[in-house]
């Protein structure tokens, strides 16, 4: 089963009937009370991920459910301005950004600065810049557009591998207290991030068999 497209915003339009869809794709796959109240968390997490950009965004929130398997879809082409720029350049160019606190934080900041086009080779990969591993930059479908893609799963995996925290590019015990503070962490079985271009896509996996 696959729900209807819902147009959302960054200032808040259409959340309330996307969260609807969610309460009814709950339903459909008989969920019982705790697992409704899980699929309804996720959701407005990946909702919220949209909060913070700059300029008006629009994205289009979908749930696809195979009996208790849910896929939850958030898929957006943020085109940029004067003002998302001159947010992106300040991100790339430090490195760091107060507003990136948490897991889910700093996943929306590299979303952000992914969007940033690739100017000389001072931008450092923004996935490594926020504390992110394992952002593979991938060829995009044009020779002249970046793509980054990103797994929780991997980025988990990666966090494993880190043998010295010392050497490493982030702080690992850092890294892990923010996943396990997170909600979408805790709860998703898998985090998907596709950036090309202005295109974005991020999948929310969660099995409730």
């Amino acid at each position: 089963m696959e729900t209807e497209r819902i147009k959302i915003s960054n200032q808040g339009h259409g959340v309330d009937e996307a969260m609807a869809v969610a309460d009814k794709a709950a339903v459909y796959g008989d969920l019982d009370d705790k697992q409704k109240i899980r699929l309804r968390l996720l959701s407005e997490e990946l909702i919220g991920l949209l909060r913070g950009v700059a300029g008006d965004v629009e994205a289009y929130f979908k749930i696809v459910q195979n009996d208790k398997k849910y896929e939850l879809h958030l898929n957006s082409d943020i085109v940029m301005n004067q003002e998302l720029h001159k947010q992106l350049v300040a991100l790339s160019t430090s490195g760091t950004n107060a507003a990136a606190a948490g897991f889910m934080g700093k996943l929306r900041e590299f979303i952000a600065v992914s969007l940033l086009p690739t100017v000389g080779e001072g931008r450092m990969n923004p996935g490594i810049s926020l504390g992110l591993i394992n952002t593979d930059n991938v060829m995009g479908y044009q020779s002249n557009v970046d793509a980054y893609m990103w797994s929780m799963q991997q980025y988990k995996e990666s966090l494993d591998e880190l043998d010295d925290p010392d050497d490493a590019e982030i702080n690992t015990g850092e890294a892990w207290d923010e996943l396990e503070k997170s909600i979408v962490a805790q709860i998703a079985d898998e985090v998907k991030v596709r950036v090309v271009g202005s295109d974005v896509e991020i999948i929310i996996f969660k099995d409730f068999s």
